[in-house]
């Protein structure tokens, strides 16, 4: 039953992120790190420095990962992996053990289940904890490895500026999804995962930069159809609704409102426009909110 629930958890983890991104990888810059001093001259002045921890990859060494268990997924404090052999789970621990030695934290005891998971748990550096983000492809040029790399290295930038130490980083290429990269920083530990500091993809079309500035978040890169926004914060949503009359836009937005705010969640603001004749609608509006909390 312990197993059964363990496995239940971290399929659960996993499900959005291999399935709802539709996406996965290619190419790489990996697993290289700067000493401390190199580390100084890249964070903003005033960054918190763990000792014993790498904060950066460096981003002239490639690696590019092509098998899927050396790239774990990461949740409270703990990594895990779905491998396919024993062989594959032992790449994946001599990979992060010392991964996580080099960024300051302390390896426990490998909870492995023969094709079903393995769980990799760590402790220390205080209350912070690794998180992945996984690149969008629609970031770049598809399969275009230069501008993944000059992508990844912008990206990679504005997060550590953001005191968001990188503590490893490669591209991949596997069959089931497209070239992209993976950056895996340090954030402070919330119970609630959707109210960390997290690097962050907002997967909803006209979301306006400004308004999410206004809430807090660090807006790092919109593409130009306005699709996708990458972004540190909490977990931020964007719902769009429409209606024929004034007084009925006001409703659905008050409606929403007190929906999302039973629900935990936080309303942000709305944006409403009046549409051009010939429209399906007359009025529409943009509800921004963040996610009521998720363990």
């Amino acid at each position: 039953m312990k197993n059964l629930a363990v496995f239940t958890m971290l399929l659960a983890a996993a499900l959005p992120a291999r399935f709802a991104s539709a996406q996965d990888t290619l190419g790489s810059a990996g697993f290289g790190y700067l000493g401390l001093q190199q580390v100084r001259q890249i964070l903003p002045e005033g960054a918190a420095l763990v000792p014993g921890q790498a904060v950066g990859p460096s981003l002239t060494v490639s690696e590019k990962i092509t098998n899927s268990s050396l790239r774990p997924q990461a949740a409270k404090r703990l990594l895990y992996i779905f491998p396919k052999s024993l062989n594959e789970n032992s790449a994946f621990l001599d990979k992060w053990t010392n991964i996580l030695r080099h960024a300051g934290f302390t390896p426990g005891p490998n909870d492995y289940q023969e094709n079903i998971y393995s769980v990799l748990p760590y402790t220390g550096n205080g209350n912070l904890v690794i998180r992945e983000f996984m690149a969008e492809p629609a970031q770049f040029k598809p399969k275009d490895p230069e501008a993944l790399l000059a992508n990844m290295e912008t990206i990679s930038g504005l997060v550590q500026k953001a005191n968001l130490p990188i503590i490893a980083s490669f591209t991949s290429d596997f069959e089931f999804y497209l070239p992209t990269y993976h950056l895996y920083y340090l954030t402070d530990y919330k119970k609630t995962a959707n109210e960390e500091t997290r690097v962050r993809v907002l997967k909803a079309a006209g979301a306006d930069p400004a308004v999410l500035t206004r809430a807090g978040l660090q807006v790092l890169q919109q593409t130009k159809d306005g699709r996708l926004t990458v972004y540190i914060g909490r977990e931020t949503g964007m719902v769009k609704r429409s209606t024929d009359k004034r007084e009925d836009i006001e409703a659905a937005i008050a409606d929403f409102q007190k929906s999302i705010t039973e629900r935990g969640g936080v309303f942000i603001e709305s944006v409403v426009r009046e549409l051009p004749p010939g429209s399906y609608r007359n009025f529409e509006a943009d509800l921004y909110f963040f996610q009521a909390p998720l363990i």
